[in-house]
Order: structure tokens, then C-alpha cells, then sequence
């Protein structure tokens, strides 16, 4: 003969049971607005300064002929956390603030001046590229980190620790994406060529560094 369930312990099953099963999946929307900073070309950095700069950024040169740089600020506003609707709205907001260094070694409008802004808009072009893909990117993090179906399982959601875990695999994304592009022309042969251009113009200026 089967044994039966203490009435307590069937009640407590039951009331688990209806409890998974009526959790019903939140509402999540995240908008992503990105504020494009107008570009700063900056002349008055040496080779040596701009080298030294390059090295602390992450790509070290023998010498800095230029550096694209675009500080990016990303911020993550929770706008409405509602656990009685299960709804969570909101909005990340990307700023960037990108600046083009060309060494004041090389006279604007000289061959050599050209070649290394043309050589630090495609490092510009390559962010661009990066950021015109991270609306989807931040979508797809946001089912991952905010996933709608597990939030009804919690009467409060942790949202710092989620807010904090979205800022993870943003950065993750984001450098998964922009460094590659990037190495495509930093790195010793592309060097090598633009060193070369202008009848020796370039190797010239480097050669009094």
C-alpha cells in the first residue's frame, strides 16, 4: 500500500507548485541612446608625449605618430523597477568624446600630416563600427543579465548585483569587438609602410626623435 503525504508537507508542495507555475515573466525594455561627441584633433603633443601615451593605452610603438583616443561613458538607468506589474524599464546611455593627437613634429597640411590623421580616422571609423553594433549587443546582455522568465521567481530582484553583472559582459562585448579592429592597423608592419609614405618625410621627423 502507497504511503501518504503528511498534509502539511502536500500543502507546502502544492503551494510552491502554483507559485512557479503563476510566475508569470516581467516586462524588460532597456533604450539605448548614444550621444556622439564632436571629434577634437589635438596638434600640440610631441612624439615622445604621444608614444608615452600610447604605451599606457595599451598600444605601445617605438614612436607615437598619432593617437585616437574616444572616452566612452556608459551609464545604466534603472527608471522603473515595479514588482507588483513586473516591469523594469530602462535606459543606457553611451557618450563618447573622441580626440585625434598628431605629433607637432609634422606641419598641418604637409603630406605627413594627412597620412597620420588619414591613419587615426580609421581608428575613429573602426569605433563608429563598434558602436552602431551595440544597441543589439545591449539587448542581447540585457535578456541575459535581466532574464524576464527567472525575475518572477523573486519577490525583490537584485538589481544592483545584475546592474553590476550587465557592466561586466558590456566591457566584455566591447573590447571583444574594438580590439581586433584596431590591431588590423596597429602593429609593426603597418608601421613599417607609414614610416615609408611621403618621399621620407615621416622617417625624416622620426629621425630627429
Amino acid at each position: 500500500m502507497p504511503r501518504r503525504l503528511p498534509c502539511s508537507l502536500l500543502a507546502a508542495l502544492l503551494l510552491a507548485f502554483h507559485a512557479v507555475v503563476g510566475a508569470a515573466a516581467w516586462e524588460i525594455s532597456n533604450r539605448v541612446v548614444i550621444e556622439h561627441g564632436t571629434l577634437v584633433i589635438d596638434h600640440s603633443k610631441s612624439v615622445s608625449e604621444i608614444t608615452l601615451a600610447q604605451a599606457k593605452g595599451g598600444f605601445p610603438a617605438k614612436h607615437g605618430l598619432g593617437l585616437f583616443q574616444n572616452r566612452v561613458k556608459t551609464e545604466l538607468g534603472i527608471e522603473q523597477s515595479d514588482p507588483k506589474q513586473q516591469r523594469l524599464t530602462m535606459t543606457t546611455r553611451i557618450q563618447t568624446a573622441p580626440i585625434i593627437y598628431i605629433a607637432r613634429e609634422y606641419a598641418e597640411g604637409s603630406c605627413a600630416y594627412s597620412t597620420i590623421l588619414g591613419h587615426e580616422q580609421l581608428h575613429q571609423l573602426f569605433d563608429l563600427e563598434v558602436l552602431r553594433a551595440m544597441p543589439d549587443e545591449i539587448r542581447s546582455i540585457t535578456q541575459l543579465v535581466f532574464p524576464a522568465d527567472e525575475l518572477g521567481w523573486t519577490p525583490v530582484p537584485d538589481l544592483e548585483r545584475a546592474r553590476k553583472r550587465f557592466f561586466q559582459q558590456y566591457k566584455y562585448v566591447y573590447d571583444a569587438r574594438s580590439f581586433p579592429r584596431h590591431q588590423r592597423i596597429d602593429n609593426p608592419e603597418s608601421y613599417q609602410r607609414l614610416s615609408a609614405l611621403c618621399n621620407g618625410e615621416i622617417a625624416r621627423g622620426l629621425a630627429g626623435n
